[in-house]
């Protein structure tokens, strides 16, 4: 269960990713600009080596961004597509399951099934194509933002987990 945060961490991020590679190109630009302005006060947050070195690290950021965002469509392309529909709609169209629900005219409780089997098939073409959990982590330690957001996802999922089983446990007189 805790792999399927992966699945809604990607699809949850996918549509800030072009909006964020921008800023990125932005920034990258706006420093190599100004980067000839420096007096010796600044010298040591402003000279060459380090402009050039965040130069760098913005535009590998930039490119991890881009990958994942190939990796993401990749990985909707390699499951059914109703699955594929499904995951767009609720995760990258916003769509809430209600909608979903009256769109597909499927039960909302058959939302919710088909949603995790989605997100698991989604996890699968991502791990036949090399991308496990391991190597995801591996790609995105850098990206603050996106293991933050696996983080509380992890956190949450496993909250819930407690409070099913806890639940579990007081239905069943343990």
């Amino acid at each position: 269960m805790k792999e399927n945060c992966w699945s809604k961490t990607l699809l949850g991020v996918y549509n800030y990713l072009e909006t964020i590679a921008g800023a990125m190109d932005k920034i990258i630009l706006k420093s190599a600009l100004n980067s000839f302005n420096f007096s010796k006060l600044n010298y040591e947050k402003n000279n060459v080596l380090n402009i050039s070195n965040r130069l760098i690290d913005l535009s590998e950021r930039k490119i991890t961004l881009i990958n994942l965002k190939l990796v993401i469509e990749e990985g909707l392309k390699n499951i059914p597509q109703k699955d594929a529909l499904l995951l767009v709609a609720k995760y990258i169209n916003r769509m809430k399951i209600q909608e979903i629900s009256e769109k597909y005219s499927i039960s909302t409780r058959s939302i919710f099934r088909k949603l995790t089997d989605a997100e698991a098939k989604f996890l699968y073409a991502l791990s036949t194509k090399g991308f496990t959990s391991h190597k995801l982590k591996e790609m995105l330690k850098n990206e603050y933002w996106i293991m933050n957001y696996y983080n509380e996802l992890t956190m949450k999922n496993n909250t819930d987990f407690s409070l099913s089983m806890r639940a579990i446990e007081r239905v069943a007189g343990i």
